[in-house]
């Protein structure tokens, strides 16, 4: 049978990044759910935790949501990790999270789950790293890296298959998750039933000292990146986002002798003990034990045991002591941790011959998650190829021969939407779209079905091929439109008349859409300005007679486009067709 899936582009059937509408905007004592991005959980795709806060809170400074999109992170490196999410239930189905997600909207097309496995891909992630824009730790895949996307496209019944699929194979992942977490809280167990609370509020049975009077704290060094032959040597080199609080066999990069010298680092014993000092995200405070020499970079601590304090013991304790190490971080905008720092940290010095007790016990548990890493690794492949399979249509072969004539009914109502369809979905106009989406799915397949036409076609005045401009707008110049639009009666703003610009700017009747910037006339002049070079309204002079001078002045003034002024877009594009050689025009007609 041949494969019934096409090729679309992701903005075909997605709204990107949509913003709030005015009249969606709730009253400022509404509560909305916040999602930053430590809320979502990159290896569960979820998120986990949610916050509530007052649409006052939010209103400003965030991206807005609705259930059933899909957020995708487009920053650095939590876009590699994996951070991504559709969106479930919202309070009062409203969401506002960082400005650092992009916000795919599916259209009827596409199943959200079908798109958020699409984008989860190593493969799609491994595309948007290579379209990152900016620097350093400030990359970020741009929205048009999203304009360019084609998205493989089953029928949605199908999409549904492919979806149950990768479910059914997500469960194997949590029951491993669950048995990783049942390690972990054995191995607490073990530490607290040989040695007690690691943190103890009260008396201990052992003598407390200072880290640093029983241990020696060292660090390590960067060689210069531009300095090619300091990499790539036979030195294993570790840096802070490394320290997972697992042990370290291998790493990701390595250094040369040269290296070594040019960056004052030095090379460490296996047992050394790594503390990351500071870096993105949850990595100050993490740990890692080495099994190999290896060097570090500047932002790890090494912790090197002595006949006092044995190596297991020191990192477990370090490991159960995550938030009180973690705590004591100082700086400004980043709380690092420092050398002098680690080495004031207090801790219980339990005898020697009960560490080692515990090192053998902790040793034959790390044995079973040496074990349990091989099955994670081999379950991952095996997960990673039936995400390729389910995505290039192999995982659903079977199925497809049993639903033959379901699926060849599916293909010729797509076709015949897709006819009607065009280029870009979410170009249709805001209210209608509006109107849909916060319908039941069923009812607003219903209405695709049976008026594609005037879901998808232009009006009149060919409007449609304005409104992808409006989507582009910011929140304040979208306010400024409508205002002038829609509210303001005399449909003419003289700014050159500060009497008449004032009122257009302050009228309590008619400002409703920006009174809530507090924006300065300046500035919405400044909008004025801009609206009218993107075309969207009419910058006009207006004559006027000076009083005083009895001669004629010609002031600037705005007005909302006229209908036969709407069609301009329309025809410029019919005019670009026809020079392009393409022949036909009537899909201006």
């Amino acid at each position: 049978m041949k494969l019934p899936w096409i090729e679309v582009g992701m903005q075909d059937v997605c709204l990107l990044n949509p913003r709030l509408q005015i009249d969606e905007r709730p009253k400022d004592d509404i509560e909305v759910t916040f999602v930053p991005m430590s809320a979502v959980d990159e290896n569960a795709g979820v998120i986990a935790q949610p916050e509530i806060r007052n649409y006052s809170e939010v209103a400003k400074g965030y991206t807005s949501f609705r259930e059933g999109d899909v957020l995708f992170a487009k920053v650095t490196p939590c876009m590699e990790n994996g951070k991504a999410t559709v969106v479930g239930p919202l309070q009062n189905g409203l969401g506002f999270g960082s400005t650092e997600f992009h916000v795919l909207r599916p259209t009827d097309e596409v199943l959200p789950e079908y798109l958020f496995h699409f984008i989860r891909q190593p493969a799609f992630r491994s595309r948007a790293a290579s379209a990152f824009v900016g620097t350093g730790g400030l990359q970020r895949v741009p929205l048009d890296f999203l304009t360019r996307v084609k998205l493989p496209l089953p029928t949605l019944s199908e999409q549904q298959r492919i979806v149950d699929v990768l479910r059914q194979a997500e469960t194997l992942t949590k029951l491993r998750q669950q048995f990783e977490g049942l390690l972990a809280n054995t191995k607490r167990q073990l530490f607290v039933e040989m040695f007690g609370d690691p943190n103890p509020r009260g008396n201990t049975n052992w003598p407390v000292v200072k880290l640093g009077s029983v241990v020696t704290v060292a660090t390590g060094g960067t060689p210069p990146r531009e300095q090619a032959d300091s990499f790539g040597g036979s030195i294993a080199w570790v840096k802070s986002t490394d320290l997972t609080d697992t042990p370290i066999d291998k790493t990701d990069e390595s250094i040369t002798e040269l290296g070594v010298q040019r960056s004052n680092a030095k090379v460490y014993p296996k047992d050394t003990i790594l503390l990351a000092m500071y870096g993105q995200g949850q990595t100050r405070g993490r740990t890692g034990k080495l099994l190999i020499e290896a060097a570090c970079n500047q932002a790890c601590a090494a912790l090197l045991p002595s006949d006092e304090v044995l190596p297991d013991y020191l990192w477990v304790w370090l490991q159960l002591s995550y938030d009180a190490v973690r705590s004591l971080g100082r700086g400004g905008q980043q709380e690092n941790l420092n050398l002098d720092i680690i080495r004031n940290i207090k801790l219980s010095k339990p005898p020697v011959d009960l560490q080692r007790t515990f090192s053998e016990r902790l040793g034959q548990l790390l044995e079973i998650v040496k074990n349990t890493e091989a099955a994670k690794q081999q379950s991952e492949a095996l997960i990673s190829a039936l995400r390729v399979d389910a995505l290039t249509g192999s995982a659903t072969e079977q199925w497809r021969e049993k639903h033959a004539l379901e699926i060849q009914e599916e293909v010729k109502q797509r076709e015949e939407l897709l006819r009607n369809m065009t280029s870009k979905p979410h170009k249709v106009d805001e209210q209608d779209h509006r109107s849909q989406s916060a319908a039941p799915k069923s009812v607003r397949a219903k209405t695709r079905d049976a008026a594609p036409d005037q879901l998808r076609k232009p009006n009149e005045h060919g409007r449609l091929a304005r409104h992808w401009l409006l989507n582009e707008l910011s929140e304040f110049q979208g306010a400024v439109w409508t205002m002038l639009r829609h509210e303001w009666p005399q449909k003419l703003v003289i700014v050159d008349d500060p009497e008449a610009f004032n009122d257009f700017c302050t009228n309590p009747q008619t400002t409703w859409p920006i009174e809530h910037f507090n924006a300065s006339p300046n500035r919405i002049r400044r909008t004025l300005e801009q609206l009218a070079a993107l075309g969207l309204i009419a910058k006009v002079s207006v004559p006027r007679q000076n009083a005083a001078t009895q001669q004629t002045e010609y002031l600037t003034a705005f007005r909302p486009l006229r209908d036969d002024e709407n069609s301009r877009l329309r025809d410029a594009a019919m005019l670009k067709n026809a020079l392009n050689g393409n022949g036909s025009l009537s899909g201006y007609s």
